[in-house]
Formats: structure tokens, sequence, C-alpha cells
């Protein structure tokens, strides 16, 4: 059988075996490959170029094998690489320049160069190497040329010293005016056409100023309350709880932010804001059935949510992150996707909300963070390293995902779960939610695929799990591949 068979192969793991010869430079045609791991091994020869076909990949690891040659240049293109390992081997000559072979695991290899800590600088070309015939002018230079430089700097410090110290001050004074304006109540902001005072009024009057009977849910933050407006019609207005607004006002605001620059048929719409003394607001659109964890916890109501609902609600909140993930810039991380934060619209469409919680990835900072989210949902990584990524909302989706398929929360099957690479029969029984009829062929298949790809999001190490971006595509083009029990079983392998 030739690797080309298997070319929906995302994920392909051969390390720790004795396979020797070259790398087969057919492995770059299986185009949706994420993961490829030939460690420990007795590979000889180059590293194919044909690997820079392979955009997907997330992971490489060729090390501990006896591969020579310089690294293809070509995979300066794989700007989708996060983790490559190819120590100790026989490589040599200059690193691709490509940000994961910078970070990468090089050791054990002699002949690599680079502008890297630890390999030597690559040499430059002969007509550059003029050292030794102009030591003598260089001397003479530097000796009257650094004393002025040295004078240039210290200006320059002084002056952005200065600058710097006014930039603070101008920000100070911003920051005061900010907080006069809070508690006076000027702190109104319409997203709609409507005038934001006139919008908080409205809200007050049509609420009889927040009274119980207009309040459909209430959670960790606020309350949230049903109201018609003349102009709006029906939304869903949000008011966090006094003491929530007090201690944690970041968490409101990075809400708003979040939710602004949003506009995805499956994320929540924003109308307005509002940030006062006594009431911090958001007036959203109104999401008809309400949250996806009251239904499934209603036994007359979850019926109603048949397979193929199901599979279009997982659909929904992966095209929604993926949206947050790889379209926004910068990147947003939701840091709290459980069924309590998504909403289900008249025709049971997928609408993510909630993000007081809401992380704007920085590339200029290390993005740490205090642990935050909704319990049985939270990547395990933050619980030691408190860096938020987009791999903890993969992870949260996959929690997600297996309960839409259950109907209920899998608690600590979670941890079995993660480590599975296959699902026998029986184990499908116990993950399908018993108050529907048992799936019909096709749908059983298309429920296996998403049931392991969801396996695929709870792997331990961060980087082994598949980006929102790559789960999207794959469930947008599942409809269109043929039935799955004709496909060879290692492509549906959660390595």
């Amino acid at each position: 059988m030739c690797i080309v068979d298997f070319v929906h192969l995302f994920q392909l793991n051969l390390s720790n075996n004795k396979f020797g010869q070259k790398i087969p430079k057919e492995i770059g045609r299986i185009t949706q490959l994420n993961v490829l791991d030939l460690s420990y091994n007795l590979l000889v020869g180059d590293i194919p170029p044909q690997l820079a076909n392979l955009k997907v990949l997330v992971n490489l690891n060729l090390s501990h094998n006896g591969l020579s040659g310089r690294i293809p240049k070509e995979l300066e293109t794989l700007t989708g690489l996060q983790d490559v390992v190819l120590s100790y081997n026989e490589l040599e000559g200059p690193i691709p320049n490509n940000k994961a072979f910078i970070n990468a695991s090089l050791e054990g290899n002699k002949g690599l160069c680079g502008n890297v800590a630890g390999l030597q600088l690559c040499e430059r070309p002969s007509s550059m190497v003029k050292k030794h015939s102009m030591a003598k002018g260089c001397k003479l230079t530097l000796i009257t040329v650094l004393p002025v430089m040295g004078a240039l700097v210290l200006i320059c410090v002084f002056i952005g010293v200065l600058f710097m110290c006014n930039k603070r001050r101008r920000v100070r004074e911003v920051e005061r005016r900010d907080e006069v304006e809070r508690r006076d109540g000027d702190g109104c902001l319409s997203i709609s056409m409507l005038d934001g005072k006139e919008l908080y009024r409205d809200i007050l009057n049509a609420t009889e100023e927040f009274d119980a009977k207009f309040c459909i849910g209430r959670g960790g933050h606020g309350s949230v309350y049903k109201v018609n407006l003349p102009s709006l019609g029906n939304i869903a207005v949000k008011r966090l709880h006094s003491s929530f607004q007090n201690t944690h006002p970041k968490s409101f605001i990075n809400e708003v932010r979040a939710l602004t620059g949003i506009k995805h048929r499956n994320i929540v719409n924003l109308y307005g804001y509002c940030s006062k003394a006594q009431h911090s607001l958001l007036v959203c659109e109104y999401v008809e059935r309400g949250s996806l964890a009251s239904i499934l916890s209603n036994e007359v109501e979850s019926k109603k949510l048949d397979w193929l609902k199901r599979v279009n609600i997982i659909k929904g909140v992966a095209y929604a992150l993926s949206y947050m993930h790889q379209d926004c810039s910068p990147p947003i991380v939701h840091r709290d996707i459980s069924s309590s934060n998504v909403l289900l619209d008249s025709e049971y469409e997928a609408r993510v909300a909630d993000f007081g919680l809401a992380k704007i990835l920085n590339p200029d900072s290390s993005n740490c963070t205090t642990l935050a989210g909704t319990y049985g949902y939270v990547a395990p990584e933050l619980a030691y390293s408190m860096k938020v990524t987009q791999m903890c909302d993969v992870y949260s989706f996959g929690v997600l995902s297996l309960e839409i398929v259950k109907g209920k929360h899998l608690g600590e099957y979670i941890t079995v779960l993660a480590n599975s690479l296959t699902i026998d029969p029986e184990q499908l029984s116990y993950l399908l939610d018993e108050r529907l009829p048992y799936p019909e062929d096709r749908v059983k298949d298309v429920l296996v695929f998403i049931i392991k790809l969801a396996c695929s999001c709870l792997l331990e190490t961060p980087k082994s799990r598949p980006t929102m971006h790559f789960i999207s595509h794959n469930l947008s083009s599942m409809d269109a591949r043929p039935p799955i029990h004709q496909r060879n079983p290692h492509v549906m392998r959660a390595i």
C-alpha cells in the first residue's frame, strides 16, 4: 500500500520504529496533514522539498534519524508551522528564514548555521570579507566617530524619556476624565443609529427599572432582560451585577471591545452599550430559543434537536471561533465557550455569546492572565501556564461538541476520550444521546467523524490540537465527502 492512498490523513505519527531509507517525497501530496512525526527512526538522505506542499502543517518532528544535506529553503512558505524538531541528525547549511525554524529544536546537527542562539553564523560571500585589509582604517574611524555617536545617543535617550513622561501624563489625564464621565453618567454609546442616552432611557422605561418579571436569565456576571422597543423590536439587555461591575470593570470593557469589532452570523450582534455609575449595560440582539444548555437539559425541547440540527450547531460554533481566531486582527480568544454561552435562534442556528472573559491577543506580549472560564470546559494547560492561546478555545470546543452529541456534559470521561485513538461500537453507543433515535448509517458516520475530531481537540499538548480554521474547513466540506465507511479508516484516526 502506498502512502498516497491516505490523501485525507491529517495526523501522521510513525515515531519510535526502525524505518530506513529516505522520507517518501509523496508525503507532500497529503495536503491536509496537520501533524507529521517521523522521529526515532533510521531515516537517511535529504529532507524532501515536497513537504512545502503541506500548507496546513502545524507540527513537524524529524529528530533522532540520520538525515543529511540542507533543510529545503521551500519550507519557508509554511507560515502555519508552530513546532519544529530536527535535532540529532546530520543536517548542514543555513536554516530557513521562518519563525518556526528560528525557534526550532536543532541540537545535535553540527553543520547548521544561522543567526540563532547555539548556531554559528553562516559564512558571507568572499567579496564581502575584507576585514584584515581594512583593520587599520576602521580603528582610526572608530576613534573619531564613537565619541560623537555616544553624545548623540545620550541626547536621543534624554528626548525619549521626556516624550514618554509627557505621553504617560496625557494618558492619566484622559483616564481621569473618563472616570469623571462615568461617575456623572455620561458613558453611553450607541452602535446603532439611535442616540445612546435616549436608548438608555427607553430601556429603563421598558423594563420598569429592571423589574424581575423582564429577566430571562442570570449568570455569574449579570442578568439578561428581554426588552421590546419600538425602534429595535425585541432586544436582549445584559445588566452587570453591581458587585461585579465595581470589582471587574475590565471584564465589561473586554466584552464591549470584542463585540464591537465582530460581524458574523454565528455571533450575537451588539447594538450598543452604556457604562454609568448606576448601571453597566450591553444591548444585543434577542436570540429566540435561549441557551443551548437550557434546551439540552429539557426533556421535551432536547428531542427537537435532532442529529442534523446538532451537527449544524457544532458547525456554527466552529465557524464563529475560526472567524475570531483567523479573521479578527488582532485575534480574539473567547475563553468561556460552553453550552450556556451558545444561544439558538428560531431556526436552531448557533450564536456564540457572553464575551465578558474574552482576551484580545497582543503579539507583543505574553498574553498571560488569571484562570477563568466555566468549570469542565477550561483547557488543562491554563492551570499551570496561565497563557491564553487559541488552543484554549479549541479544547473547550471539543468538550462542547461531545456534550451536544451526548446531550449532557461528559464529566470525568473527558480524560478517557483525550487518549482515545478509535471509537468502538460500545463506546459510540455511550456517547450518543439516548433520547434520540439511533442514527442512520450516513448520519452515524458524520457523528463518528465529529467525535474523533472533538477527541483530537482534547489532547493534553496544545500544539498537538488542530486549529479552529482546520476544524471549520473539515466540517464545512463534510457533506460533500463520500460516506466515511467508504474511505480508508486510517484517515479518521484521532492521534
